[in-house]
């Protein structure tokens, strides 16, 4: 009998930082000449002595949040965006913890944009799952595991996969018992192309934890469905890229540090409006599961339940409207955008196509048919969503025709 990897009960490799742990870490983060050029971005006037006095003086992890990591996003939200909205938080419990199931945009900012709504309204912030492979530097590992996150190792072999899985479960379903919510995007990595799909996988990975039923399992972790939004993705030229290479070689090998350059260009860059909405509860749903007998079935419906959900309560820019319409040759959205909106938009299309044009010499994309196909991947990228919602909605008046 094969011994197993890791003790699947014991966390201390993947939980967050305990308040006893921040002394040591912030010496270490301190110790890194790049902190203080970044929180200088943030706190432009502050010097270095007072960096230090203002991050030694932290003795707690809900210190670091509401004094540190809470501000700073709050700047970085009133520096790189036009408002920052939440749709139905007022459905949320503040006696109940949950486990946000998100899509997921941007490396850092859709989770730290929740734990800040959440903040702002008198919510408790929640854990926040972030892939291993995010955190080759020590400072990054530091910073994220102080800031309440913890740790899903993605580079484990086949045979180790259901033992780190199992203990991920454990840890999930513990933390949601003791009262801290998690938030957890929906499938490994980002959505490049902006069509936001849940991996049956993770549902299936939830329960693992429980001896119960299925349908008691995922009842017990009280899912809620999340979906963020922005007007403007920060990162779409280096999705695009990705994308481009896919669709033309097949194939994307990541650059040394290409995942820290994504974390920074999407806090600096430029965002428009964001929105978060959470959706509604699913217990319906797992509710129905039980009239289901195969469990593969079981699971592929609730999975499907998930990102109707989510497409749903997508909210939708004008950028969204304007690529889609732009994609497909038409007008059909044109009341939902001004020609000032749709020069803005065509305008950093043209541009973003232009960067990336310039930069193809750098590698190995052939020159022929280039910009038709970036063009079309960025407007892809921003209509997707007006697509899925589009689907949804059609699904519900087929639905309420049936029961008419």
């Amino acid at each position: 009998m094969l011994t197993p990897p890791i003790d699947v009960n014991r966390f201390d490799d993947i939980r967050p930082y305990r308040d006893e742990e921040i002394p040591e870490a912030l010496e270490r983060i301190l110790a890194e000449p790049a902190v203080y050029r970044m929180i200088k971005w943030v706190y432009p006037g502050l010097s270095k002595a007072a960096i230090q006095n203002m991050m030694r003086a932290v003795r707690t992890v809900d210190q670091f949040q509401s004094e540190i990591s809470g501000p700073a996003f709050q700047t970085v939200i009133q520096m790189t965006t036009s408002g920052l909205t939440f749709t139905n938080i007022e459905s949320l419990s503040k006696d109940r913890s949950y486990l946000f199931l998100s899509n997921h945009r941007d490396i850092i900012l859709d989770s730290a944009l929740l734990n800040v709504s959440l903040l702002e309204k008198g919510y408790k912030t929640t854990q926040i799952a972030i892939g291993d492979n995010l955190l080759r530097k020590k400072v990054v590992e530091d910073i994220v595991r102080m800031n309440k996150n913890f740790i899903v190792n993605r580079n484990v072999n086949a045979r180790e996969v259901y033992a780190y899985s199992l203990r991920l479960s454990n840890y999930i379903r513990q933390t949601i018992a003791e009262g801290t919510s998690i938030w957890i995007a929906q499938r490994e990595g980002r959505s490049k192309d902006g069509d936001d799909r849940t991996a049956t996988g993770l549902l299936k990975m939830f329960t693992l934890s429980s001896d119960e039923s299925i349908e008691d399992a995922l009842l017990g972790l009280n899912i809620a469905p999340m979906a963020v939004s922005y007007e403007y993705d920060p990162c779409d030229i280096l999705k695009a890229n990705e994308l481009m290479h896919l669709r033309v070689l097949g194939s994307y090998e990541k650059k040394s540090g290409e995942d820290f350059h994504s974390m920074i260009t999407g806090l600096t860059g430029h965002k428009g409006r964001v929105n978060i909405a959470v959706g509604s509860s699913l217990n319906h749903a797992i509710a129905h599961m039980r009239t289901i007998q195969n469990k593969n079935e079981k699971f592929r419906y609730l999975t499907q339940a998930i990102d109707t959900e989510m497409h749903r309560i997508y909210k939708l820019w004008p950028t969204n409207y304007i690529a889609y319409d732009l994609l497909n040759g038409g007008r059909e959205y044109a009341e939902h955008y001004s020609n000032i909106q749709k020069i803005a938009f065509s305008n950093h299309i043209r541009s973003t196509v232009l960067r990336l044009g310039i930069n193809r010499r750098k590698t190995a994309l052939p020159r022929e048919n280039f910009t038709r196909h970036v063009r079309e991947i960025l407007l892809q990228m921003y209509a997707n969503p007006v697509t899925n919602k589009r689907e949804v909605a059609r699904s519900l008046e087929n639905l309420q025709a049936l029961h008419a």
